[in-house]
């Protein structure tokens, strides 16, 4: 389960924390406000891909990191297990599992289980 998303310097968030409750959530909001960057940070979290323009103008690095409660998983401390990702504007991207440095296939293959995003196209 996640139990904190914190997104920095992607689009218009300049720093957010959402902490998530067990059961279900949800985001709502006016159009603008940064409901898609949140499923992006998800996506880019989960090794998706990601483009520099998503860089929040101004900054050198975008960076998303989740917590998750999954205390039957191998790589858990206490239950949890802390994932991140820094994107440069250079290209330059690191990923993390725990602190330890990871490829992102390493993390797409991790988050493969915990996290699914579905896009409707209208």
């Amino acid at each position: 389960m996640i139990s904190n998303l914190h997104i920095k310097n992607i689009g218009i968030i300049d720093d957010i924390s959402i902490d998530f409750n067990t059961g279900f959530n949800v985001l709502t909001g006016e159009t603008g406000a940064g409901k898609t960057l949140i499923i992006d940070s998800l996506s880019i979290i989960a090794g998706g891909r990601f483009s520099k323009e998503m860089i929040r103008k101004g900054q050198d690095h975008s960076f998303v990191e989740m917590c998750l409660y999954l205390p039957q998983n191998e790589n858990q401390i206490d239950g949890n297990i802390i994932v991140s990702r820094e994107i440069y504007t250079n290209g330059r991207n690191l990923c993390k599992i725990n602190g330890r440095l990871v490829t992102v296939s390493e993390l797409k293959e991790f988050m493969k289980d915990i996290i699914d995003i579905h896009r409707s196209i209208r």
